[in-house]
């Protein structure tokens, strides 16, 4: 029997647990992709129903300076997905001291699109804040959206 040199030991079975990775790689190829392509599309389906209609927001513009006693506007979009159809009403939170958020109209049923006014006092922090714009449905299901804020003198 051979005597192996200092720098051939473990090259066997190094070069085996290779071998058997690809081996293991190969058989996991072997039965994933026809998993995959088997249930993969009612998996993706079932998601989609699982998730069911809803809305999505998004504001323009998503950042903002204001001047201490000034207002500036952002557009909500509510936009339907999936047939949604419930009335959402929107709300905000985050707010710093003396900063005030409205909306016109305060709701609706998606898609529409609404104008929010943020109002900032003299007394406001400096600085930059965010505004969390939320939509509620009336069915529970919600959306949210960010509004960062810089407010300067």
């Amino acid at each position: 029997m051979k005597k192996l040199l200092k720098e051939e030991a473990g090259v066997e079975p190094l070069v085996m647990k290779i071998l058997a990775g690809i081996i293991l790689f190969t058989i996991a190829l072997g039965i994933g992709i026809p998993l995959y392509l088997k249930l993969g599309p009612f998996a993706e389906k079932t998601l989609q129903e699982a998730i069911g209609p809803r809305f999505d927001m998004s504001a323009n513009p998503s950042s903002i300076t204001i001047k201490r006693n000034n207002s500036e506007t952002a557009t909500l979009n509510v936009v339907r997905v999936e047939g949604y159809s419930n009335v959402v009403t929107l709300s905000s939170s985050g707010e710093p001291d003396n900063v005030y958020v409205s909306f016109s109209p305060t709701s609706g049923t998606p898609t529409f699109g609404s104008t929010a006014t943020i109002t900032v006092g003299a007394s406001a922090p400096l600085g930059k804040h965010t505004i969390t714009v939320k939509g509620k449905g009336t069915d529970g299901k919600e959306s949210v959206t960010l509004i960062e804020i810089t407010i300067e003198a």
